[in-house]
Order: structure tokens, then C-alpha cells, then sequence
């Protein structure tokens, strides 16, 4: 009775010990089978880790119209008055595309970028159309496609312009500029792309 008592104390304290040498040799086990390996930072890292896709860098919502008027006679002698008038509201915005943009390392930690002009877009929100009678501009004008494509050029008129295309690039340069300082970058922009903003 007391040798079995014995062999299982002698079993307990093996296993312990066991248990202790692979806790602690463990780490220094799996060492052994892995390939000494060294990641040094090169260019072609910051290319892999660049985000695709579209960048919108400037958005508002804008709204314009348009009219018509036109003159109907009863009788062939009394004229009447009509007018009508189109609404439209536009979302509008400026997109870098992130594609285009170009990465250049001129030093350690130094990136010279070169950024794609902003590109204009628009996507329509809303369109009324308003009219003093609804079967005289029905039958005078069966289509406000004239009409639509007037007031989006006088929306990208309004929102295309010299100043908001310098703040959409100074907008893109400050997101690039914080998204190169995560990966220890410092940013240079080419002349090409820094205005300033007019007025």
C-alpha cells in the first residue's frame, strides 16, 4: 500500500516538473524551428498600404433652376401667359482619385507626392418641375431634359471654380499628409498641386 502511495507521489512530481520545463522552455522551443527572418522597411512598402479607390476631398449640396415662358391665344387673338420653372438640387463634390496618386522616396522617411487634379461630380438629389398649367407645358414641352442639363451646368458653374479647387487640393494634401505621418512619413507635395486659396 505504501509503495503504491510512493510510485504515484513519484508520478505526480515528474509530471510536474515536465509541465515546468515545457512552460518554460516553450518559447525558446518554437524559436528553433522558425526561419530567422528580418523585415526592413523599403519603398515598396508604402505603396502596398496605400488605400484605393476615391478620395472626396470638398461636398455641398447645391440647388439652382431655370424658367420658361411662353404665350397661348384663345381664339387665335387672346393671349395668355404661361411660365414654368425647373428645380434641381445637386450633390456635388470633388474626388482625387487615389490611383493616380504618385509616390516618389527621396530620402529615408521622405515622400515627394504628386496629386491628380480634383474631378468634378454631381449627383442629382431632387428635381421639381413647376408650371402654371400643368397640359399646356405638358403638350409645349414633353421633355425638361433642355432644362435639367441647364441648371447642372449652372450648379457646376457655382461650384467648379478657381478657389473651391485649391481648398479641395489643400483638403487632400492635409488627409495625405496625416495618413503618411501613421506610417512615419514626412510629405512634400509638388509644386503643381499647392495653391493657394483666392480670396
Amino acid at each position: 500500500m505504501k509503495k503504491k502511495h510512493i510510485i504515484t507521489i513519484i508520478v505526480a512530481i515528474l509530471a510536474s516538473v515536465v509541465a515546468v520545463c515545457l512552460w518554460v522552455g516553450w518559447p525558446a522551443i518554437g524559436r528553433m524551428f522558425q526561419a530567422d527572418t528580418h523585415i526592413a522597411p523599403t519603398a515598396a512598402e508604402i505603396m502596398s498600404v496605400m488605400p484605393r479607390g476615391e478620395l472626396y476631398v470638398a461636398t455641398a449640396v447645391v440647388e439652382d433652376y431655370t424658367t420658361d415662358h411662353a404665350t397661348e391665344y384663345h381664339l387665335g387673338i387672346i393671349p395668355e401667359q404661361h411660365s414654368c420653372a425647373l428645380v434641381m438640387r445637386q450633390k456635388v463634390s470633388f474626388v482625387i482619385d487615389m490611383d493616380s496618386i504618385r509616390y516618389d522616396i527621396t530620402a529615408p522617411g521622405h515622400v515627394l507626392v504628386t496629386l491628380p487634379q480634383p474631378r468634378y461630380v454631381a449627383s442629382t438629389q431632387e428635381v421639381r418641375f413647376l408650371s402654371d398649367d400643368e397640359a399646356f407645358w405638358k403638350e409645349r414641352r414633353p421633355s425638361t431634359v433642355d432644362m435639367k442639363s441647364q441648371v447642372a451646368n449652372q450648379i457646376q458653374s457655382r461650384f467648379d471654380n478657381a478657389q473651391n479647387r485649391n481648398k479641395a487640393i489643400i483638403y487632400a494634401q492635409e488627409a495625405i499628409i496625416h495618413l503618411l505621418q501613421r506610417l512615419d512619413y514626412d510629405a512634400e507635395f509638388r509644386p503643381m498641386a499647392t495653391r493657394t486659396i483666392e480670396g
